[in-house]
């Protein structure tokens, strides 16, 4: 086994910090986007090959169908919909790889009817590339279960910011529309919500009453 002498240590530590990388924005924005392969994980969600335009508007619409309305709720909201994206995206992966074999050496062949050769087209692309699909079903599946959690955390934080907004309903405004709050005045006479029972009474109330004039005895003795 031979060994590096000290010289030549020397000299690879003198190379090596003589590279520092791509020194031009051209050459730093490829090093960047070196990782790319699909665009089904890492932190890019709208690949150069993809209309940013379109993204905003398929983004937008999604996002505002979640009613999110506090930004932890909209950043949990924009990960549904940029999951979404990726999910499109797999998808048509899946189609264009189909439809790559009927250009391929899979699609060259004759069948009794564009139907059949197209659905033995597809087979033998299944069956040719039958790793790249299932590879292709687990960046699927992983991000099916990305966006499922991102959706369950969001649908929690609306529940609990409901029921916040419920509990601080002031007290007494609850027990004036219970018993029957006065919403309208109408020509001199005030209404309420409720209607009037006759045959429910309050016995404190009647206790506490004044008793009304005895009429009879008063007209007896008007009389007299």
């Amino acid at each position: 086994m031979s060994y590096a002498s000290q010289a030549q240590i020397e000299a690879n530590r003198r190379n090596a910090g003589n590279g520092h990388g791509p020194n031009t924005p051209r050459g730093k924005g490829r090093s960047s986007q070196n990782a790319i392969r699909h665009g089904l994980t890492g932190r890019i969600v709208v690949l150069p090959t993809e209309d940013m335009e379109v993204y905003k508007a398929f983004s937008k619409e999604l996002v505002d169908s979640l009613n999110p309305e506090t930004p932890m709720e909209r950043q949990l909201a924009q990960t549904v919909a940029d999951t979404q994206w990726r999910l499109n995206r797999a998808r048509t992966y899946e189609d264009g790889m189909i439809a790559l074999g009927h250009s391929e050496e899979a699609g060259n062949f004759d069948a009794a009817s564009p139907e059949i050769h197209s659905a033995l087209t597809a087979a033998k692309v299944f069956r040719d590339n039958s790793k790249a699909f299932v590879n292709l079903s687990l960046y699927e599946q992983r991000l099916s279960r990305q966006q499922k959690e991102a959706f369950r955390q969001l649908r929690e934080l609306q529940a609990e910011r409901k029921a916040a907004a419920v509990d601080e309903k002031p007290i007494a405004q609850t027990e004036v529309k219970s018993a029957g709050a006065i919403t309208s005045e109408k020509n001199g006479f005030v209404y309420a919500d409720t209607e009037y029972d006759p045959g429910a009474f309050d016995p404190i109330f009647f206790k506490n009453s004044v008793p009304a004039p005895n009429w009879p005895q008063i007209q007896n003795k008007e009389a007299a």
